[in-house]
């Protein structure tokens, strides 16, 4: 699913953090991989949101890259159209 849609070019050492935060924008879950993401979005209470985030890292730091998206409709969307 990582190959489905990229912020950024695939040499780049910038990273996508996700989290799932609930309806007052308490975080969940987080972490890097789009499965795990859509698994506790599922299970998240209602209006719960999936919100993507860049983040540029080296060994030794990381910086955030942006402003976090909110791709909630965009995975239900595309939930809801593969039968």
């Amino acid at each position: 699913m990582s190959n489905v849609i990229s912020l950024h070019s695939p040499k780049s050492n910038i990273i996508n953090l996700y989290e799932v935060v609930d309806e007052d924008g308490l975080a969940i879950w987080g972490g890097n991989d789009t499965t795990d993401a859509v698994w506790w979005l599922r299970k998240s209470p209602l209006n719960s949101r999936l919100l993507v985030t860049g983040w540029e890292s080296n060994e030794e730091d990381a910086h955030i890259v942006g402003q976090s998206l909110d791709i909630t409709k965009l995975v239900y969307s595309v939930m809801a159209a593969v039968k």
